[in-house]
């Protein structure tokens, strides 16, 4: 009888176990996007790493550092992970009745976490007689492509969002 009942518990252990161990859950899932877009004044310290020489009378305040942040959670379970993020260069430079160039440079970084992949691009703008609303509308345009492969199942999958989303303007 003893064999019996630690035969039982064993099995019940066991069947325990495994059922903790799957992992059900977490495949088939697809990425969890959060986007952030902050605009903001430059520093006197960044804007002093400016080339103003084709300007007349250039000031920091006609300057604007725009900084978006796309991050992609649960990645563990996805290959091929491909991002397009939207060209903004073009975008400002080729705004309707504006003969200005907009966009003076910019970088971007990629960054692979755990379960977590992070793109970054940072640029910034000659923004003199535009407004914020003008700002937020060219940004707004963008549109921000991802696809990947779900590792398990090995389906392709692809999602498309607005770049405009979560737009924060801080004070001049």
């Amino acid at each position: 009888m003893k064999k019996k009942a630690f035969g039982v518990v064993y099995a019940l252990l066991t069947l325990f176990i495994l059922g903790a161990c799957s992992t059900e859950d977490v495949v088939n899932k697809e990425p969890e996007v959060f986007i952030s877009t902050t605009v903001k004044p430059l520093t006197k310290k960044e804007f002093s790493e400016v080339e103003t020489s084709e300007l007349a009378n250039p000031s920091k305040e006609d300057f604007r550092n725009v900084r978006m942040i796309l991050t992609l959670r649960g990645t563990d379970s996805l290959s091929d992970i491909q991002v397009k993020l939207p060209h903004y260069r073009e975008a400002f430079n080729n705004i309707k009745d504006d003969q200005q160039i907009r966009y003076w440079f910019g970088s971007g970084a990629d960054e692979a976490q755990e379960n977590k992949n992070i793109y970054t691009r940072e640029f910034v703008l000659y923004t003199k007689g535009l407004n914020d609303k003008q700002i937020k509308e060219i940004l707004a345009t963008g549109k921000i492509k991802t696809s990947w492969v779900l590792k398990d199942t090995k389906t392709k999958a692809q999602a498309e969002f607005g770049a405009g989303e979560n737009i924060e303007f801080e004070a001049k």
